[in-house]
């Protein structure tokens, strides 16, 4: 349906992603989610209907020339270039644009709906969507949306109506749509820059935020733009890892005399170390995990194909060049012949990086249970493995805080806070004598800020020290549910200063030989800067399913065809 009316051959859907030319769309309006598709709410050949369109009536590089980075800014502009397409829609197909209408509408109703103007950056950008969609298309939306946006529409008419002329007017000019576009967008972050001026807290700011853009569960196009800026296959190698490095490093620390890396369950009484550990075990006995099964499939996961090898003294095959005397003095002698055969053999590596951050406390249960059971299977596959945890020894910033304040509060002065690198359990410790390391995941006073590309690249130089990986299999898996948050540092440096590093820190780690990167429960803010990503339910009755998703995972052409097979 999308190729007919696109005339795209190479458009296609794949696991739930929309793929273009061979190339994974990661930012397309909201309202044409393909989530959407799964919700009742949805009209689905509107969403179909509203990406073919997409493709036929709008110049992939021009948008992303004039996509402005920054959330809110980077959402308005994608959907208000959505709604000039839809209103383009060939006078012939009556059925496509009443399609994409719907759609639109529906979406705009399921917002409202779910408390998405109950803020007042959520109620603003609905008036703006709503307005403009009205205007080019010369229709009017259901009577109780008008009730809601019409005082904030009254308020911003008179800004606004001029620009509606504009957008109408070049509606079949992308360039010039463009343009006005971002007169839009400029008006409304002046207006939320007035909403912010009395609330300076970044907590504050987070909240409101997170009240639009989870809602509208948008993904700007920027999103993993540092990582794949030196991913480019445009780029020489070299250059690629010089132009890291130099971003590397200007990150910087304010004082990193008081951080830490420590052993999680030396910072717990043994008393309270047990009865973790009980808990633990009960969670995991509670579970039906077909571990000989499991234990099978990862073992077939991780094992490298070694080179072919003659078997000599076979009944059949080849005939064996040193025996020929033997065959003419014994010809009924059976073992004559030689045959190649090929052997497998598990060489393979995996640390497991926990985020400790304080939104994570409340799955630290089920964290720590599915920890243990594949740490349990991979060793039994013959796979070493390694558990690191990450967090801050305090919130809102800690002693180097303090003393940065002391000296004055001097610009940009990097992070802030005291970091905090946990050790569950080495590669030289096995999975009994480390059980109680992993039941530390269950205190909950360990649960703080995060710092997360610092604890990336410290993982993944344990794991790359941890002897002879020449010829390894070595896989890194991230648990996170997000972005980096250290109040203090973000605050002090900006709201991108951390995620930057982490982009960095991911596209550092996608360039180390014998090393692939995997996410498991990332946000959707950080999801396209992972190339392999784990699926992960919150859901903690069910740690066998997520243990089997996992291996089919695994399983992918994307795992199996690796750079270091």
């Amino acid at each position: 349906m999308i190729r007919s009316l696109s005339r795209e051959k190479s458009a296609q859907i794949r696991d739930w992603q929309f793929i273009h030319n061979a190339a994974p769309l990661e930012s397309i309006a909201p309202h044409l989610s393909l989530e959407n598709l799964k919700a009742s709410w949805a009209y689905p050949r509107g969403v179909l209907d509203g990406i073919a369109l997409r493709l036929r009536h709008s110049d992939a590089t021009l948008h992303a020339a004039l996509t402005p980075e920054g959330m809110i800014e980077s959402l308005i502009f994608e959907v208000l270039e959505q709604i000039r397409v839809e209103s383009n829609c060939p006078d012939e197909l009556k059925g496509c644009r009443k399609n994409t209408q719907t759609q639109f509408i529906a979406w705009m109703q399921q917002f409202i709906a779910s408390g998405g103007v109950e803020g007042s950056i959520g109620l603003l950008l609905i008036t703006i969507f709503s307005t403009v969609w009205m205007k080019l298309n010369s229709q009017a939306i259901p009577q109780l949306m008008q009730d809601i946006v019409e005082a904030t529409r009254a308020g911003i008419a008179q800004d606004m109506g001029p620009l509606l002329v504009k957008l109408k007017a070049s509606r079949n000019n992308q360039a010039a749509y463009g343009q006005v576009a971002h007169e839009v967008i400029n008006l409304v972050s002046g207006l939320i820059a007035d909403e912010y001026r009395n609330n300076p807290s970044i907590r504050t700011k987070r909240k409101n935020q997170s009240a639009t853009h989870l809602k509208i569960e948008w993904v700007p196009p920027h999103a993993g733009k540092v990582a794949a800026d030196f991913k480019s296959p445009a780029n020489h190698s070299s250059e690629q890892r010089l132009l890291l490095k130099k971003s590397l490093e200007k990150y910087y620390v304010y004082n990193s005399s008081y951080d830490s890396e420590s052993e999680a369950k030396k910072k717990i009484r043994s008393a309270q170390l047990a009865t973790y550990q009980d808990q633990l075990n009960q969670e995991i006995a509670k579970q039906n995990i077909p571990w000989a099964k499991l234990i099978r499939i990862y073992q077939q996961i991780f094992s490298s194909q070694l080179p072919k090898r003659w078997q000599t003294t076979e009944a059949e095959g080849f005939l064996d060049r040193r025996y020929l005397t033997r065959a003419a003095t014994s010809p009924l002698q059976p073992a004559l012949y030689k045959q190649l055969t090929a052997t497998s053999k598990v060489n393979a590596k995996t640390t497991l990086l926990i985020d400790c951050s304080g939104s994570m406390k409340e799955q630290r249960v089920k964290i720590a249970a599915c920890v243990d059971s594949l740490v349990r299977i991979l060793e039994q596959a013959g796979i070493k493995t390694e558990v690191l945890g990450y967090s801050t020894s305090s919130w809102q910033g800690g002693r180097p805080f303090k003393e940065w304040r002391k000296n004055g509060q001097p610009p940009n002065p990097g992070r802030l806070n005291e970091r905090a690198h946990w050790i569950f359990k080495d590669f030289d410790t096995n999975w009994r004598r480390s059980r109680a390391g992993i039941a530390a995941l269950l205190r909950p006073e360990i649960y703080a800020e995060s710092v997360d590309g610092e604890a990336l690249i410290w993982a993944t130089e344990r794991l790359q020290s941890s002897g002879n990986n020449q010829h390894g299999n070595n896989t890194l898996i991230l648990f996170s549910d997000g972005c980096p948050m250290d109040r203090a540092t973000i605050e002090a440096n900006g709201e991108e200063f951390l995620k930057n590093h982490l982009l960095q820190a991911i596209a550092w780690c996608e360039q180390q030989p014998n090393l692939q990167l995997w996410g498991c429960g990332i946000g959707s803010e950080l999801r396209p800067a992972f190339q392999h990503r784990l699926s992960w339910d919150e859901d903690p009755n069910n740690i066998a399913s997520t243990l089997k998703n996992w291996a089919s995972e695994f399983k992918a052409p994307s795992f199996t065809n690796k750079k270091y097979l």
